[in-house]
């Protein structure tokens, strides 16, 4: 096979990959128009009625917000969420619901015994979650970036977050459920060979009901490379993949503000291209807290909410006047 050849054949079946991954999207995602599967991450803690009023003027489907299970035992946590909740329903904005713990899962990573356990009592949040704010939901989505161990403190990924994935899908797949859900926010899109596919690989085909679409995060990915990502995951795990996360900080190094914008437009015309089912920017203001200068500059808008660049270019590609 001459090289021209096999290019064709490669882009032929890309695009047929993607409209399949598109099809499994239009049934999984119901609450979202095919003209509205961009959002953006809102922090809980100070997302209001006026951010989704302005999220939604801008063309925004939807908006990501985490939520900790090991802090849900405080009642003032259980109020942020609570409002935040509201804040996105005064606007009519649907909500992706991303659930992970910040604390170590267990104390003994090596006991699979407490790995399932701990997997049933996550379960137990999802479920709880999901009855309390089901009628708002896209999706659940399970964790962010496991396979960073920032974001996974319970130790060993390889050795540990199969087992506890697979104890929480046998759990939920015993409790009835209607909100789709996405797993699980990886950092680095999967690849053949990865920690991340050797997990799913294991999840998946033990657990085959248990996810609706695969989440991943393409951090200075092209669009080329994205859409391999998405031929991947659909011809390894015979699912659609989502992103969850991606964003640009407005950096000297990126240009700026102004350079901010021209990527962030570039990349949401190029998920629009390839018909992801689902895609969620980050995030909607800069954040004070972050631990560096990038951390707190990849905002739509700054933190005191003034417009950026980027929010109108955002705003241009999504809801167009």
């Amino acid at each position: 096979m001459n090289s021209a050849h096999f290019k064709r054949l490669a882009a032929s079946t890309l695009l047929m990959l993607s409209t399949v991954s598109q099809v499994h999207a239009s049934e999984l995602f119901p609450v979202l128009a095919a003209n509205k599967t961009v959002g953006v991450q809102v922090k809980i803690q100070n997302f209001t009625a006026a951010d989704a009023e302005q999220i939604k003027a801008a063309g925004f489907g939807f908006v990501r917000l985490g939520v900790w299970t090991n802090s849900l035992g405080s009642s003032a946590y259980q109020k942020q969420i609570s409002d935040a909740f509201a804040a996105a329903k005064s606007a009519e904005l649907p909500v992706l619901m991303t659930v992970r713990s910040t604390k170590p899962l267990t104390p003994k990573p090596g006991d699979t015994n407490e790995l399932a356990a701990a997997g049933e009592l996550f379960a137990n949040s999802v479920v709880a979650l999901e009855q309390s704010y089901s009628t708002q939901l896209v999706a659940i989505e399970i964790w962010n970036e496991p396979d960073l161990g920032k974001y996974w403190p319970t130790g060993n990924f390889d050795t540990t977050f199969a087992p506890f994935m697979s104890a929480m899908c046998h759990s939920l797949g015993q409790k009835p459920q209607t909100t789709p859900l996405v797993g699980f926010g990886f950092a680095k899109a999967p690849s053949p060979g990865s920690a991340s596919t050797e997990a799913l690989s294991k999840i998946v085909s033990d657990y085959p009901k248990c996810l609706s679409a695969i989440s991943y995060h393409p951090y200075g990915l092209s669009d080329t490379q994205i859409g391999n990502v998405q031929a991947f995951i659909q011809q390894t795990f015979h699912l659609p993949g989502v992103i969850s996360e991606w964003g640009v900080p407005s950096l000297i190094t990126n240009g700026g503000v102004n350079g901010q914008a021209s990527k962030v437009g570039t990349f949401i015309s190029g998920v629009k291209k390839l018909n992801i089912p689902l895609t969620s920017l980050y995030e909607w203001k800069n954040s004070e807290t972050g631990g560096n200068d990038r951390e707190r500059n990849f905002g739509l808008m700054t933190s005191d909410g003034q417009e950026k660049p980027a929010k109108m270019a955002t705003k241009a590609l999504l809801n167009p006047q």
